[in-house]
């Protein structure tokens, strides 16, 4: 039996693996607070078959699940999360409502925590830590009880999921039981599987040197602009500045540290007189001096022989103490490493490093060379300027969710929201100072959702039409001479063409010798044995076939048999294909880009 102090301490974890026995239905794992970048203004975050999702009443929702998380989700991802939860309550909302679908009080403390009948809900054995043990009802009704008055957001949270789980296999049952192969289905699966036809064919490849006029191109777009859709972008010309450390700034850091080896004279103006200052190799409190002049602290650590880093290991393992090594370069920094003590077989080193980055000058430098760049009036006006700074520019397509873009990596969300935003125009620039480096983008063109533009598709137009006539000539061509021909071999002869041949070709092939053909492998499987098929236009030209050997299903028809592989795979579509439809079926407007 479960033990009480077992199931407090579970209740007490955070859900993170809800998510996964939820499936497709429940996507509510969700974040929290993030700043956005209007500043915590409210508006419309969007709407789902006419219902308004609100920005600030969302935040909220998402600033409690956060707090149920603890903080420790990926924000993007969980907003995203949240959002496409709010999807899914409208979308199957609307069909739980329609078929009446509902969840008992009693059926929801059923599912909880077992309550009767035993039949917990996964999540909650999730949740609760319960495997196969059994769980007394009254012990765990006193977790629960502790967790409505401790944590009531907690638990509101879990019913949430809960409920949304049963509905979601209510609904997907109903939609399984509807689901079954009949007999019609199983004599044609067993055709299929078992049936295979043997022929030739005879073969044109599609003419791909005839002429398509202008004319021709532009009908052709007009009746085929479902075929071009555009998505929204933004196309934007990038320069990045990395903040490097130069030659010279790298000379400076090594000089730094050699100043810091051995003792000086100094000049003290309080005493007006010249003082010894010590150095490093010298010094009596190693610790205190490498405070003072290092990036990183002391290390009090003794190590034995070959805990040490391979830099220093064999140079200090058998030198005196007060001995000095470097400066060295090493993992992004310049180091001198001082021989501090030795106890048995391990000794401690003190280590001063500086770390090598750009020096001020440097990094000004680059910033002025950067802001130049980005007073270009447009785009032409930045190549210009780029050539003349010997500075390379890329460009990059990005999407309104974008939060990363090519050349920049993921650290870019607020670039594609500058791009996004209502206030920037074409030819607008933006200098970003990213610590490390520095951008400049520039928007160089804007196309909103709609049709491609016509130049932009020429070329797929007129392949598409050259296939088109091609076909209609080459149908034509093979119309003509199957009037007079019997058979392949005769058409062959008056077409002066070679028949080619195919063995044991079924419904589960779509190729060929001559490719991936599933037009063909048709007309095969279609033809009457001995005839000649019509002409069929193929992905590579157009074909008449010809079956010689028909082999029918010899296999015993087991209808029932059939049906049970069959029933599996109609009921598996019910979990996801069922609500990929509705959702596609939905009027869903999307406005996160404007606060993310």
């Amino acid at each position: 039996m479960i033990s009480l102090d077992k199931l407090r301490k579970q209740s007490g974890l955070l859900i993170g693996g809800i998510g996964v026995a939820m499936g497709a239905f429940l996507l509510g794992d969700l974040m929290g607070s993030g700043t956005t970048l209007f500043n915590g203004s409210q508006g419309v975050l969007g709407e789902i078959n006419n219902q308004v999702i609100d920005y600030g009443e969302f935040e909220t929702e998402a600033q409690n699940i956060d707090r149920i998380f603890g903080g420790r989700q990926d924000r993007n991802g969980l907003r995203d999360n949240l959002w496409a939860d709010k999807v899914n309550e409208v979308v199957m909302g609307e069909q739980y409502e329609g078929l009446g679908l509902l969840i008992s009080p009693e059926e929801l403390a059923q599912i909880s925590f077992g309550y009767k009948s035993g039949e917990m809900s996964a999540t909650a054995k999730q949740f609760f830590g319960v495997t196969g043990e059994d769980v007394e009802p009254a012990e765990l009704a006193a977790v629960i009880q502790q967790l409505q008055e401790n944590d009531p957001a907690r638990w509101m949270y879990l019913e949430n999921v809960i409920r949304k789980e049963r509905l979601g296999q209510k609904y997907s049952t109903l939609v399984r039981q509807g689901l079954n192969a009949s007999n019609l289905d199983a004599d044609a699966f067993s055709d299929e599987q078992n049936r295979q036809v043997s022929g030739s064919y005879l073969f044109k490849a599609f003419d791909t040197d005839i002429e398509v006029s202008e004319s021709e191109i532009a009908t052709y777009y007009n009746s085929h602009k479902e075929d071009y859709p555009q998505d929204a972008s933004r196309e934007l010309t990038l320069a990045v500045f990395e903040i490097s450390a130069t030659p010279a700034d790298k000379a400076a850091i090594k000089a730094r540290l050699v100043d810091l080896v051995e003792d000086k004279e100094v000049y003290n103006k309080t005493t007006q007189s010249n003082e010894t200052q010590e150095g490093f190799r010298s010094t009596s409190d190693a610790p205190s001096f490498v405070e003072r002049y290092s990036d990183s602290s002391f290390d009090p650590s003794f190590y034995a022989k070959g805990q040490l880093s391979p830099s220093i290991e064999s140079v200090l393992r058998s030198a005196k103490i007060g001995f000095v090594y470097g400066p060295y370069e090493e993992e992004g920094s310049y180091k001198v490493a001082r021989l501090n003590a030795r106890r048995s077989d391990s000794i401690q080193v003190a280590i001063i490093e500086i770390a090598i980055d750009a020096s001020e000058e440097t990094a000004n430098e680059i910033y002025a060379q950067a802001s130049e760049l980005a007073s270009a009036s447009d785009s032409e006006a930045l190549e210009t300027l780029a050539d003349e700074k010997n500075v390379a520019l890329t460009n990059a397509i990005v999407q309104d969710q974008d939060r990363s873009v090519s050349g920049l990596g993921d650290d870019a969300r607020n670039i594609v929201f500058w791009a996004y935003n209502d206030d920037t125009s074409l030819n607008a620039v933006k200098l970003e100072d990213q610590n490390s480096r520095i951008v400049v983008a520039m928007l160089t063109n804007i196309l909103e959702e709609g049709t491609q533009d016509i130049e932009e598709v020429r070329f797929q137009i007129e392949m598409a039409l050259k296939r088109e006539k091609s076909a209609e000539a080459l149908v034509d061509t093979f119309n003509t001479y199957t009037e007079s021909s019997a058979t392949i071999e005769a058409l062959a002869l008056a077409m002066n063409l070679a028949p080619k041949q195919v063995s044991e070709v079924g419904f589960n092939t779509n190729a060929i010798p001559g490719g991936f053909e599933p037009n063909v492998v048709g007309a095969f499987c279609g033809t009457d044995e001995g005839q000649l098929s019509n002409p069929v236009v193929g992905n590579n030209g157009v074909y008449v076939v010809s079956v010689n050997d028909l082999k029918p299903s010899s296999a015993t028809k087991n209808y029932t048999s059939l049906k049970q592989q069959l029933d599996p795979q109609l009921k598996s579509r019910a979990n996801f294909e069922v609500y990929n439809a509705l959702k596609e079926l939905a009027d869903i407007e999307d406005n996160r880009a404007k606060f993310y």
